[in-house]
This record gives C-alpha cells, structure tokens and sequence, in this order.
C-alpha cells in the first residue's frame, strides 16, 4: 500500500550516529556464534592471514566481517593498522569475527597476534573510505539476530523509495534522499526510520518495523557473515 503521510526529512548529526532506542536484546551488527574456541587442541604454529571480508568499511566504524587462515588461537587479538577494531572473535571454524571501530581514511595492514606471542599480516589488505563513497543504491534485507529479515528496504538514484514490514510494502515519495551516506525520514503516522552505511555491503540503522536496531545486508553483495 502507498504511504499518503508527509515526509518529513531528517538528516542526522554524524555525531549522534544512528542513536536509537536502546534495548539489550539487540545489536546493530549480527551477533557472532557463541562458541569462542576452536574444537580439539589449540594451534601452536604461526598464524596466516589469507582474507578479509568485506575488505573495505566506513570510517565511522560499526562495520563487520571475516578473517580467514590458519594457526589462530582463541582469544588471538587482531589490529587494522595502528587500531580500527571495537572486538575480535575466533570462531569454531577458526574464522575470526570482528567489528570495527572509527579509524582514519586510508589502507591499513591486517595483523592477528595470537596469546602465544605469534603474529600474522597481510600487507595492506583493508581500506577505510568515508561512508559517502559508498553506493546505497539497490535492494537490502534488515535483520536482528540470527532470524528472518525483519525489514526490507529500496534505494534507487540515492532515493528511500519503499520499505516493507510484515509483508506490507510502503512506497515513499522521491524526497527521501541518501546524504553522506545516511538516511531519515519520519512521517506523521509516526512512521520513522534511518540507516547508514558502515561498508560497500553493509548498513545499520532504527525502526520502521520496531523499535530495536537492524543490521542489513545488501542484496547481490557477498557477505561476511555467511547470510546471503
């Protein structure tokens, strides 16, 4: 159905980020797997950093992703230059996930030290780029957790053009525009929403749906978090 309230646009201060409502059973990036440790015996030797995905996030931090290679130990701490990561988890599957914090623009090296006091680098192998570089554009499936979408949402020519919840779809009129890489619109239904882009692939952001934060995934986009 066609939303007929006025839209109203808010373009939020990049220092209140994507302040929302606040509630315990709910992150804005998707929650790693529980278990920290890897099964059988820990690993002695030198670790290897092969890959990073996604290899790019915003400088505004609240991204995540995936290291793989070898020889990572639980509890092994991971640096994106001199800093750029909020935490760092060794997987079961002896992936690391993590997500990253604000740094400065530019390509870093990605180095995984172990507790053992072994290091690992790949040489420039991560950037940070300012969220506006990023293209919004295209279709994105919001989550909370680990369970189904619970919102879907369109960005076509940098526009917020429709969203849906429980499986009604709402389109919106052509002034909802994407700015430095963030959107906001609320309409006097008291319909409201925002996001913004953490990396080429990945945004967070409130509501319409509810009031917790999602996390999204675009749609095509190879993920780090195994989803799509």
């Amino acid at each position: 159905m066609k939303s007929t309230a006025r839209i109203g646009i808010v373009l939020p201060l990049l220092s209140l980020g994507l302040a929302g409502c606040q509630d315990g059973r709910s992150s804005s990036v998707p929650s790693a797997p529980t278990s920290s440790s890897r099964p059988g015996s820990q690993p002695t030797g030198q670790p290897t950093v092969t890959a990073i995905t996604p290899n790019t996030s915003s400088t505004r931090g609240e991204a995540w992703g995936t290291i793989t290679g070898r020889q990572f130990q639980s509890g092994a701490t991971v640096t994106l230059g001199s800093g750029g990561i909020a935490s760092a988890r060794v997987q079961a599957d002896g992936t690391i996930f993590f997500t990253t914090s604000a740094s400065a623009a530019g390509r870093v090296d990605v180095t995984v030290t172990n507790p053992n006091g072994l290091s690992g680098r790949l040489a420039g192998a991560y950037t940070f780029a300012p969220p506006e570089t990023f293209d919004f554009n295209g279709d994105w499936m919001a989550y909370q957790g680990d369970g189904p979408p619970v919102m879907q949402f369109t960005i076509r020519d940098s526009m917020l053009v429709r969203y849906s919840c429980d499986g009604a779809v709402f389109t919106l009129p052509t002034e909802s525009p994407v700015h430095n890489g963030e959107f906001s619109f609320r309409g006097d239904d008291g319909a409201a929403v925002s996001g913004r882009l953490v990396s080429p692939a990945n945004a967070v952001g409130t509501g319409p749906c509810n009031s917790f934060k999602w996390y999204a995934n675009k749609s095509g986009a190879v993920q780090s978090n195994g989803r799509r």
